[in-house]
């Protein structure tokens, strides 16, 4: 089993904490053509991505990166397929959306480009180990309501359903709202667009 840093954009990112999905695709290139050779850890494997390396295998780990200005980590998690198109499938065992951990800036390869990097197994662990650690300060759960309100204008009850899941499908979580509030406190109520709080109330802007 190998260890990776799989390195995401931003804009892929955006799109994935929009959905509850069980994996995340990730390029396999390494991103490291023409660059020096990579250092090496302790278990003498290299510390970045090394064209050399070969192809990811399934069941190796992959700890989750954003790119950005302030790469985060967002998840970790194993590989479960890969393609001929230089693409793999990384199935999440722990995933952290919601104010996810920066990554240690000598955690990560340079420069950071998508893609996966291959590193040591303790630099794997470290990583994972931040993402177990934000994941469980987030573990309470609770019941939530969420509700998306749309107007629409139908002959009967069965067609506006299907207008409105029209609607819905073509809008996504790009631009319609949601609502939601904790269950029993529906003063509470706040609207996400993008993944995000979002106020709607133009006035509350002036």
């Amino acid at each position: 089993m190998r260890h990776w840093v799989g390195i995401v954009s931003e804009e892929q990112f955006t799109t994935e904490r929009l959905y509850a999905r069980e994996s995340v695709v990730v390029d396999a290139g390494t991103g490291t053509a023409g660059a020096a050779p990579a250092p090496t850890g302790p278990d003498g494997r290299p510390e970045l991505g090394d064209p050399e390396l070969g192809a990811p295998e399934l069941g190796d780990g992959v700890a989750l990166v954003a790119a950005g200005e302030r790469p985060v980590l967002f998840g970790h998690g194993i590989v479960r397929e890969r393609d001929d198109s230089g693409r793999v499938v990384v199935e999440y065992r722990a995933r952290v959306f919601d104010d996810p951990p920066p990554v240690p800036a000598d955690a990560m390869p340079s420069p950071v480009t998508p893609g996966l990097h291959a590193v040591p197994s303790a630099q794997f662990t470290r990583l994972s180990t931040l993402v177990a650690a934000a994941a469980e300060a987030n573990a309470g759960r609770s019941v939530w309501f969420v509700s998306v309100a749309v107007p629409i204008e139908a002959a009967t009850p069965a067609e506006a359903v299907r207008e409105f899941w029209t609607y819905v499908d073509k809008l996504g979580p790009r631009e319609l709202p949601a609502y939601v509030w904790p269950l029993g406190d529906e003063l509470a109520m706040q609207a996400f667009v993008l993944g995000a709080v979002t106020n709607l109330d133009p006035e509350e802007d002036d």
